[in-house]
């Protein structure tokens, strides 16, 4: 695998030339990553679970990072392989491919897709267990440990505010790479390792819904069909929790 994009890549239908997008562009949350072949794309989001586990477990970013979800991303349903050069086809003439497909009726294959290589991504598993393994030995500071200094008057309101930001961030970055793992898992053996890691005793029940979300991207299962499956492996506080959390979103799941 190439290790670096180039710069000015000239566009094989209009000869112009382009730079390939691998990233979202300031004041954008996202951006598309096309299939090398076909007008086919997939979303790429700055809080994308897998990109947000790459910079977070392997600290990549920029090219880099780029590359790296390049090698974890499924062959589009076409066959070909999603890449940031589009198939060295510039943003205008893609955007003409899609036009013209609209026109003709074209749809999309309406089954479920993964757009994960698991394979792949297994290749990163030992890092992803390290990595999560740390962050349940570790020591940092916890929401309850802030306010108790701040009501204690250790620490002013600034730097409770940051400490707060700081610890959302962090907090953030470990469930992505938690989602990451369970799509690496599946449902059956990344709900038994959470129980075993005894993850719901540091993030909360919560950390199951996100699991399941983490698994719907990868299963296409959705998260209250599978909670509602899961609960029953679950007793005291944290079955009732899950059941008063189906109760309110899927309206008696």
């Amino acid at each position: 695998m190439a290790d670096t994009f180039s710069k000015e890549i000239r566009c094989l239908l209009c000869k112009e030339t382009y730079s390939p997008v691998i990233e979202p562009d300031e004041g954008q949350s996202a951006y598309k990553l096309y299939c090398s072949s076909c007008a086919n794309w997939h979303p790429i989001s700055r809080g994308d679970v897998v990109r947000a586990t790459l910079r977070g477990v392997l600290g990549l970013k920029g090219e880099a990072l780029a590359l790296a979800l390049q090698s974890v991303m499924a062959p589009c349903p076409c066959g070909e392989a999603f890449n940031h050069d589009a198939g060295q086809r510039c943003p205008t003439c893609i955007d003409k491919i899609e036009r013209e497909n609209k026109r003709a009726g074209k749809k999309s294959d309406d089954d479920f897709y993964c757009p994960w290589n698991i394979e792949e991504l297994r290749k990163l598993e030992p890092k992803i267990f390290e990595y999560i393994s740390k962050a349940m030995a570790g020591k940092e500071e916890t929401l309850t440990g802030l306010i108790e200094k701040f009501e204690n008057g250790e620490i002013d309101a600034e730097t409770y505010l940051e400490g707060v930001e700081d610890l959302q961030f962090r907090e953030s970055r470990q469930i992505s790479v938690i989602q990451t793992w369970a799509i690496i898992l599946g449902p059956e053996l990344a709900f038994r390792m959470t129980e075993e890691l005894d993850l719901v005793g540091k993030y909360g029940t919560r950390i199951l819904v996100s699991i399941a979300s983490g698994l719907e991207k990868s299963t296409g299962h959705p998260v209250l069909s599978t909670l509602s499956k899961e609960k029953a492996n679950w007793d005291g506080n944290v079955q009732k929790e899950l059941r008063t959390f189906l109760a309110k979103i899927g309206g008696g799941f």
